[in-house]
């Protein structure tokens, strides 16, 4: 991967936000108010000499040019204008004396650099919280900056009494770093790393609350106050890693990417917001919503739905938790969120709860919050002919949630073909084994004479593992799922490399598609078709060309796992550990 693909970020697609006017809190998810930091890499004013020293020097060059002596260069002068109104003067000169008999260090302000399009990560040096010490002095500041996003500034603030030689230390650290890249780069970082020389706990702002007990904080592009997660390896569950800090700017630019949609129009539908969600093995929240109009539905584009599984800051996990034990101020934090990935499925149902039909799937984080926009636009045809329907959100586990879910439909008015109607084909989940494709007979399936276009569409994930008799299938092992049509006629696969990889869902590039990072378990290895913390995104396969219009069509579907590019047969489970499975859900849609 090139360190262009790593840095991608449309800026000039994004339009800047205003500052937000609060209210503001110092909790996770609360908006970040205003602060101001001094900041070492913010450029000295007063500097006339460019010595990085503000002294008598300084001053005789100002004085030289008030009386006419000497002229300064357009550097010189920007460092004499210290009030910055054009002119250099005696209010300039005055400003300097001050500065050498009372001398503070330059400061940074948060407001004044708010641009709607970066993200802010604070590190802090704290060696009463656990793994501060060893993010400090972690030698992975090269790769740290390699995998950073151009928009994320990163602040470092030390706790302890010695806090001028601690942020002095990390600052010649990242100096010497920085004398091996390119100069636009260095000119970069020195704008974008600062080293804030005050003590934590006296800055006299909301970061010293924000930062107590942690070793560090972030700020979102949407101005939102976030966690940092678990930095440590996920395989083996050992060290801490300056570099893994950098997963969680990544992860904002895909939150803002994806969620943030300024050029488009849509109309947005509302089924849970924030909505305590006290599940168990099982159980199910649902809703009863108004849909748009059969003839409104006609007109859209697509669809999106957005998911934040947020975790409540009180309760249990148990099943136990209820609104009266939590209360009416339920917050965000990591601390309240299940230990275990989990698959999350919305269904949509009729208003009786019977005909459900699974429309989007996820698979939850260990111990962390997901936030997902997921483009499911076929499944329009599943809404019609509108009005009401029951949406049920379920989770194989047994979490609280903080439940906000809302459907995107868009307005493009591009003219493409709409989905119109949806068959089920094979639903459900079926353990992984040498009867599993008999458990898959062949389905049949009609297609009206005036149908347009025809798609297959099915999410398809591998789970479990057992022991050395399953060959750790079908979640960390390779699977390839075939299907034919009408004897033959079209044959398409799906299979999933990935799933033998020791760290594909932890690599930037797949961060950037949407898996929350440096989450508390085995999140980094690959898996069957899914990733810990990230929504699943529906198979689809154009079959237009190869369907019998107005006629009876025949789909056929096997599955082997594969060892090199071979297909075996799955193997059987003897019952130990979690007996492998595929959950697959598969309709064909029609457009007209």
């Amino acid at each position: 991967m090139t360190k262009k693909l790593l840095f991608s970020f449309l800026f000039s697609v994004l339009i800047s936000e205003d500052f937000s006017d609060g209210p503001y809190g110092t909790g996770y998810f609360d908006t970040a108010g205003p602060f101001l930091v001094p900041d070492l890499n913010v450029e000295l004013s007063g500097d006339v000499n460019l010595d990085e020293i503000v002294n008598i020097q300084d001053v005789i060059l100002i004085v030289g040019q008030v009386l006419g002596n000497n002229n300064l260069n357009n550097d010189q002068f920007n460092q004499a204008d210290t009030n910055n109104d054009d002119v250099v003067d005696i209010l300039d000169i005055v400003d300097i004396v001050n500065l050498i008999l009372s001398p503070v260090d330059p400061l940074w302000s948060f407001e004044e650099n708010w641009n709607g399009q970066d993200s802010y990560i604070f590190i802090q040096y704290d060696p009463t919280v656990p793994s501060s010490t060893a993010l400090w002095s972690s030698n992975t500041k090269e790769e740290f900056l390699n995998i950073s996003p151009l928009n994320v500034h990163y602040f470092f603030v030390s706790n302890r009494t010695q806090y001028e030689s601690d942020i002095n230390f990390m600052k010649s650290a990242f100096d010497e770093v920085l004398l091996t890249l390119p100069e636009n780069e260095q000119i970069h970082w020195n704008n974008h790393l600062h080293f804030i020389n005050a003590k934590t706990s006296e800055l006299n702002n909301w970061l010293s609350e924000s930062l107590s007990g942690t070793y560090g904080i972030s700020i979102d592009c949407f101005q939102r106050i976030r966690e940092i997660g678990y930095l440590g390896n996920p395989a083996s569950f050992t060290g801490t890693y300056l570099s893994y800090v950098a997963h969680e700017a990544i992860y904002f630019n895909y939150e803002l990417e994806t969620l943030y949609e300024p050029d488009r129009n849509y109309d947005e539908v509302t089924v849970f917001d924030k909505d305590l969600y006290s599940g168990w093995w099982g159980s199910t929240i649902s809703k009863i919503v108004d849909f748009p109009s059969n003839e409104q539905l006609s007109s859209y584009s697509g669809m999106s739905v957005e998911l934040l599984r947020g975790c409540p800051d009180c309760g249990l996990f148990d099943g136990g938790a209820t609104e009266i034990e939590c209360g009416d101020d339920i917050n965000y934090s990591d601390a309240g969120c299940d230990d275990y990935d989990r698959k999350a499925l919305m269904f949509l149902c009729d208003i009786d709860g019977n005909n459900c039909l699974e429309i989007a799937r996820w698979i939850t984080p260990f111990g962390r919050q997901p936030h997902h926009l997921t483009d499911i636009s076929p499944f329009i045809s599943a809404i019609r002919p509108g009005g009401e329907k029951m949406i049920k959100f379920q989770e194989t586990g047994w979490p609280n949630s903080l439940l906000t879910l809302k459907f995107r439909f868009y307005n493009d008015n591009n003219n493409q073909l709409v989905p119109q109607e949806i068959i089920p084909i094979w639903n459900g989940t079926v353990q992984f084994n040498p009867s599993y494709n008999e458990n898959r007979p062949p389905q049949v399936f009609n297609i009206p004479e005036n149908a347009q276009k025809v798609e297959f569409v099915a999410y398809i994930t591998g789970h479990g593992w057992g022991s050395a008799g399953c060959f750790n299938c079908c979640e960390f092992c390779n699977s390839r799922h075939i299907f034919e049509l009408n004897g033959g006629v079209f044959e398409f696969d799906k299979d999933y490399p990935n799933a033998s990889s020791s760290n594909y869902c932890m690599q930037p590039s797949t961060i950037q598609q949407g898996v929350i990072p440096n989450q508390g378990g085995t999140w980094g290895y690959g898996r069957a078709g899914w990733c810990p913390g990230m929504d699943v995104e529906p198979y689809i396969t154009d079959i237009t060309n190869y369907i019998e219009m107005g006629q009876d069509n025949v789909i056929d579907y096997s599955a082997c796992r594969v060892v090199g590019n071979n297909c075996v047969t799955a193997p059987t489970c003897s019952g130990d550990g979690y007996c492998p499975e595929v959950a697959f859900s598969s309709y064909i849609i029609i457009s007209y």
